[in-house]
Order: structure tokens, then C-alpha cells, then sequence
């Protein structure tokens, strides 16, 4: 809690714009769907990859829904604001020396570590419950909006497989860096850098290979969302390197002598 605490105006920030986000773009859809022809804009494979959203047809509110909330853009800044939080989660108990006062209770360094992952995944449950509670509220917007709530929620599941990626390699930069910016920058940084991937290994089927090591290419929320279909392996791909990068990080944590304050 106390992390959750230091976090709160980021938090309440990446839960705020997730909701406005969802309810702007039910607000907007009766009008864009009359007023633009989506499919000619979102048809390049290009444009596709930029918004991560490979669809037939974009003329439908949850293919907007998937573009919005579902596809790059939604990890990109949401994924990436949530690893800034686990990034920054241990360096600032480190620098406002609470960390000190934490350890000299009958506590270990493992249970210390773990309760700071628990609070980046309680960050992200937050932010996927506000998400979720705004696509129903969007829903007496836009009548016969054509949602399947069962994969309304699949999709979401998929896109909190990713913030528990992010919030891993956070939690590893976290263990052994001691400037809460730089931890979380760093770990930011990681998610810009998977989106470039992304992106790149989209121009060419030779670099398809790119998109394949990023995380972005396990992420298909979008394609849930809209053809109703998963690939079941790629959220654990993303849970499995989330744990592996966290418990790296517990080891590094466990062995590293902490600064004094």
C-alpha cells in the first residue's frame, strides 16, 4: 500500500485516461461510423502494424474498440505508464530511505521484494477493471454495439498478460538500479523499444523474425476483441517472461547491497 501510495498520482492518471479514452471513443463512434470510411484508412498492412490491428473490416464499434483499447496503442502508453510505476516501485524506497526502516522488521528481503511486485500488479488489476467498467458504460452509448462480453473480457485478460510483463522487467531494473527515474525510464524504454520492433519487423516478411522476440507480437487483444480468436500460449509467453525477469530480479535483490541513506 505504502507503494501504491508514492504511485498515486500516476495511477490515478493511467486509470483516469483509460476511462476516458473508452467513453470518448463510444461517444465518437455513431458519428465517425457515418462520416468516415475506416477500412481505407486502417486497410495498409503498414498502418495495420502502427495501430497493432490487423482486421477485414474496421467499420464496427468493437474493431474502434480494438484499435483504441486493444491494439499498440493501449500497452504503449498504459503497459508502459504501469512498468514506470513496478520500475520505480523499490529505487524509491531506496531514495526517501523507508527502505531501511521496512528491512529492520522481522521481515526478508524476498518478502520485501514481493509485496513491491504485488503492488504493480495490483496497479495493473486497477487500470483493467476501470478499463472494463468503461466498455459497459460505453455500452448504453452505442446501441446494437455488437460486443461479446465473454471475449470483451478474454481480451482484456490478454492485455493484463501484458502489463504482468512489464511490470517483470520493471521489477528487475528496480533490483539493482537506485534512481526511481531511472529504473522507471529504463523499464519504459523497454516498451518503446518493443513497439519499434514491432513496427519494424512488419515492413518485411524477412523481419518477421523482429516482431516474434518482441512482446507486442503476444499480445492480440485486438484480434480477440473482433475475430473471436486466440492463439492460447501468447499470454503465457508474456506471464512466463513477466515471472522470469521477476524473479531475476528477486535474485539480484537478495545478493546486492543496498546504498546507504
Amino acid at each position: 500500500m505504502s507503494a501504491l501510495n508514492s504511485t498515486k498520482v500516476i495511477l490515478s492518471s493511467v486509470a483516469f485516461y483509460a476511462f476516458f479514452i473508452t467513453i470518448i471513443v463510444g461517444a465518437i463512434y455513431p458519428t465517425m461510423s457515418k462520416a468516415l470510411n475506416m477500412n481505407a484508412y486502417l486497410g495498409s498492412s503498414i498502418i495495420g502494424e502502427l495501430v497493432g490491428v490487423n482486421l477485414k473490416t474496421y467499420n464496427s464499434f468493437p474493431a474502434l474498440l480494438a484499435i483504441e483499447l486493444y491494439g499498440s496503442f493501449y500497452p504503449v502508453i498504459f503497459g508502459g505508464a504501469i512498468a514506470f510505476i513496478a520500475g520505480a516501485a523499490l529505487p524509491t524506497m531506496i531514495e526517501n530511505g523507508t527502505i531501511d526502516l521496512a528491512l529492520a522488521r522481522p521481515i526478508s528481503r524476498t518478502r520485501f521484494f514481493l509485496e513491491m511486485l504485488l503492488s504493480g500488479l495490483l496497479a495493473g488489476l486497477i487500470t483493467s477493471l476501470v478499463t472494463l467498467l468503461a466498455v459497459w458504460i460505453s455500452t448504453f452509448i452505442v446501441k446494437d454495439n455488437g460486443l461479446d462480453w465473454n471475449w470483451v473480457i478474454i481480451a482484456q485478460l490478454i492485455e493484463t498478460s501484458f502489463f504482468c510483463f512489464a511490470i517483470g522487467v520493471g521489477m528487475l531494473f528496480g533490483s539493482f538500479m537506485n534512481s526511481s527515474r531511472a529504473a522507471g525510464g529504463a523499464t519504459l524504454g523497454i516498451i518503446g523499444l518493443g513497439y519499434l520492433i514491432s513496427v519494424v519487423g512488419a515492413l518485411s516478411p524477412k523481419l518477421d523474425w523482429l516482431q516474434r522476440i518482441g512482446p507486442f507480437y503476444y499480445a492480440k487483444g485486438a484480434e480477440a476483441l473482433v475475430g473471436h480468436t486466440i492463439t492460447i500460449w501468447y499470454p503465457f509467453v508474456l506471464l512466463g517472461a513477466g515471472a522470469l525477469c521477476a524473479l531475476v530480479g528477486l535474485i539480484i535483490f537478495n545478493r546486492r547491497d543496498l546504498p546507504a541513506v
